[in-house]
């Protein structure tokens, strides 16, 4: 796979990052828009679908298209309908509470507080002076907390979280990591995607840096982070959560992803080279959904504004 291939596949599985608050605000803005978008074509087309029936059954009928072709769609467009239409109540909620915190907030108030995501770096995480204790970032802003997020060894975890926490702000989390210590650092494991590998690494290394501490040498590669840059993420952070309480009305789907480039195509296929990511950005993922059911809506609609010719029986 060539550099630029590699580039593409990477946009598309691993999505390209949310760099402040504002860009995390616009992209939870899309999102709603996609699951409303996504939900609406999804109608449309189960719609169109019963209301023509009898039109797709005989052109199926006197063509070589199979008739269980039309009872497909009707299951493809029902499955995604019951799929996205939290999504689009909770994009409706998002428009409805625009810019108001205060009534957001109070909309969570009923809702349990849970251990949300978890994720795990490649490097152990260590605050200043407090050498191979856990520390804490709080999740807050003037109208209220979203939680915290709980730094242990390699393992990062949003506590108290509404639903399950988001993905998306652990991704942002480590990104800012990099931009305040300098250091390049990665989340190599999801616990949403894969949570066996993610505590397997959580132990191994957990176990290496108390037996680091204990012979007073590196075991395991390590950053240590002072307050103020922990107080920096921090105050970051707090800017982000008007984002956090509108993600939290949409629900969070997280999928591994794999990009493929066959080198003899199928039906052969023997021979491809692929690319796969640990977890792939929902924005992509639900974008690319929604752009296959745009299609298949935008087909259906044309064959019945342009009818096909049918022959007789």
């Amino acid at each position: 796979m060539s550099a630029g291939e590699s580039d593409i596949a990477r946009i598309v599985l691993k999505g390209p990052g949310v760099s402040d608050a504002a860009h995390y605000g616009k992209r939870v803005r899309w999102l709603a828009v996609i699951h409303a978008a996504l939900f609406a074509l999804s109608v449309t087309g189960f719609g169109l679908l019963i209301w023509r029936g009898e039109f797709f059954v005989t052109l199926s009928q006197r063509t070589n298209v199979e008739t269980l072709t039309i009872a497909f769609f009707l299951l493809f467009f029902g499955y995604f309908v019951a799929l996205t239409a939290p999504g689009a109540w909770g994009a409706l909620r998002i428009l409805a509470l625009h810019g108001d915190e205060r009534r957001k907030q109070a909309s969570f108030a009923r809702r349990p507080r849970i251990p949300g995501v978890a994720a795990a770096f490649d490097t152990a995480l260590e605050l200043e002076g407090r050498q191979g204790e856990p520390f804490e970032i709080d999740l807050r802003d003037d109208f209220g907390g979203l939680g915290r997020l709980r730094f242990c060894g390699v393992k990062v975890q949003h506590l108290d979280a509404i639903r399950n926490g988001s993905n998306t702000l652990l991704a942002y989390v480590e990104r800012k990591l990099k931009q305040v210590t300098g250091q390049d650092l990665s989340i190599v494991q999801w616990g949403s995607t894969a949570k066996e590998a993610m505590l397997q690494l959580v132990a191994t290394a957990d176990a290496l840096c108390a037996l680091g501490r204990k012979l007073e040498v590196a075991t395991w590669p390590t950053l240590v982070i002072s307050e103020a840059q922990r107080a920096a993420i921090e105050a970051d952070l707090r800017a982000v959560c008007p984002a956090l309480r509108s993600e939290a009305m949409l629900p969070d789907w997280e999928f591994e992803g794999e990009h493929k480039l066959p080198i003899i195509p199928e039906p052969l296929g023997i021979i491809s080279l692929s690319r796969t990511e640990k977890r792939v950005d929902p924005l992509s993922a639900m974008t690319a959904a929604a752009a296959i059911v745009a299609i298949v809506v935008g087909l259906i609609a044309f064959f019945l504004v342009r009818p096909p010719w049918i022959p007789g029986r």
